[in-house]
């Protein structure tokens, strides 16, 4: 079959604007690293961000900060996280990605859970007292990751934690700093006594922290 020019001109510009998908993935792979002066920039996935934030980031006792970025990096693997830049000077941490599949509070969790910020119990949802005041209560929806994903707590008083139906990942749910576990399929009560000040990691059926209580 013979191409006619407007064939041509069709062929032409697919494979022109499939060459570019190609050389941009293959440019910006996931992990790649670029310096300039003391930022270091890590592409993280494939993903294209429409948003942005900044944390000011704490070392670990006697962290070196260049050393330290791979760490951070590694804290944030998301394929809802486009690339993270780190300035080793200032120790602040960009972060570009897709509003539509992550939250900066989620971000916010993750480094917490490496220990590179500190939640402020202000950005959580409070347990509700008792009319009494002798136990507390806290209702929590698993979805992708729990909600509320911050809860505060007060010390000194029982805390119920009740659970809607979860699946996958979200099966189950324990404390393992408590030694206790709930199975949520179903739904589900946790039964907590009066707790210490403190943080308490949430953490799913795979392992990993996907909310956090705040005791004060």
């Amino acid at each position: 079959m013979k191409l006619s020019p407007k064939h041509w001109i069709w062929l032409v510009g697919a494979s022109a604007i499939a060459a570019i998908l190609v050389y941009q993935t293959v440019a910006d792979p996931p992990g790649k690293r670029t310096q300039d002066g003391q930022i270091v920039t890590e592409i993280i996935s494939t993903t294209k961000g429409d948003a942005a934030v900044v944390f000011d980031i704490t070392l670990k006792e006697g962290g070196d900060p260049t050393h330290e970025a791979d760490h951070v990096f590694d804290s944030i693997q998301s394929q809802a996280i486009d690339r993270a830049s780190f300035d080793a000077s200032t120790l602040k941490l960009e972060v570009q990605y897709d509003s539509a599949s992550i939250a900066e509070g989620d971000i916010r969790q993750m480094l917490a859970t490496a220990g590179y910020v500190a939640l402020a119990a202000s950005e959580g949802v409070a347990a509700t007292v008792s009319a009494d005041g002798t136990s507390q209560q806290l209702a929590v929806t698993p979805g992708e990751r729990l909600e509320p994903n911050l809860m505060t707590a007060k010390a000194g008083l029982p805390l119920t934690i009740t659970f809607g139906v979860g699946s996958g990942h979200l099966a189950s749910v324990k404390i393992e700093s408590l030694g206790v576990e709930q199975n949520i399929e179903q739904g589900g009560t946790l039964e907590l006594p009066a707790l210490q000040p403190g943080t308490y990691e949430l953490l799913c059926a795979e392992g990993y922290a996907d909310g956090t209580l705040l005791v004060e």
